[in-house]
């Protein structure tokens, strides 16, 4: 195993949807109640830290016993800090080793999804080569820019879809890193990432109302699938660090 800290962080302000975060979701009230079950499927509460400037906000998370980061306001409110700013200032808090970035507005990012990647950091990043984990999409779809073509030859050179090259999307859903890294690159991806290949649920991130109907829609396939279940043989042991590990207030 190793030292796993996760942070799922949390505002009150929305620019496009208010109160976005409690908006209900699947079985309960509110986005922030759905994505800390999800989370306490595979992985000690403790070592989750619901992160927020809103103190009820922060309660939401007491029933689920995760962690609290009372974050300063600066870092919440009307985008005043730069975003790098934002990650700093809740990491630097955070005392784990290694960190995770989990967005309550990617609902349909199943805990199995969670426990794999969690496992793909420890295989490629911690015993492997790589620095640091991102959740994308495999896009095998055409893609402009006002100049232009992209990813393909629009002429008679077109390229059929199965042999576009691989673009990635990335979710939004996780970003994992060493504490220490993200803290001197303000950003928790590094040059070498690994590129966690995720499910196109996973990929669906509440910016809009629209994305909102949309996952709420989706979320019949997810539970028509099954997709809560965790197959117990993948998830990490994490209880074999010490119990007494220290908790952000």
């Amino acid at each position: 195993m190793y030292d796993l800290g996760v942070i799922v962080p949390v505002r009150r302000g929305s620019s496009r949807i208010a109160e976005k975060c409690l908006l209900p979701f699947g079985d309960q009230e509110t986005l922030i109640e759905w994505k800390l079950a999800q989370l306490t499927k595979i992985i000690d509460p403790r070592r989750i830290y619901l992160s927020s400037e809103d103190k009820a906000f922060l309660e939401l998370g007491d029933r689920f016993g995760v962690s609290r980061h009372h974050r300063a306001r600066h870092l919440a409110v009307d985008h005043i800090a730069p975003f790098r700013d934002v990650i700093t200032g809740i990491v630097r808090d955070i005392p784990h080793t290694h960190i995770a970035w989990s967005t309550v507005v990617c609902p349909l990012m199943a805990p199995q999804e969670y426990s794999d990647a969690f496992r793909a950091y420890l295989d490629q990043v911690i015993h492997g080569e790589n620095d640091s984990l991102l959740g994308v999409n495999l896009m095998k779809e055409y893609f402009w820019s006002r100049e232009g073509a992209l990813n393909y030859e629009a002429s008679r050179n077109h390229t059929i879809s199965q042999e576009l090259p691989d673009w990635f999307k990335v979710t939004n859903s996780i970003y994992m890193a060493p504490r220490q890294q993200i803290l001197a690159r303000e950003y928790f991806v590094g040059d070498n990432p690994v590129l966690q290949p995720l499910s196109k649920l996973a990929g669906v991130d509440i910016d809009y109302i629209e994305d909102y109907r949309i996952a709420q829609a989706l979320y019949a396939v997810y539970a028509e699938d099954g997709l809560d279940a965790v197959n117990p043989s993948t998830i990490v042991n994490w209880s074999a660090h010490d119990p007494d590990f220290p908790v952000a207030i």
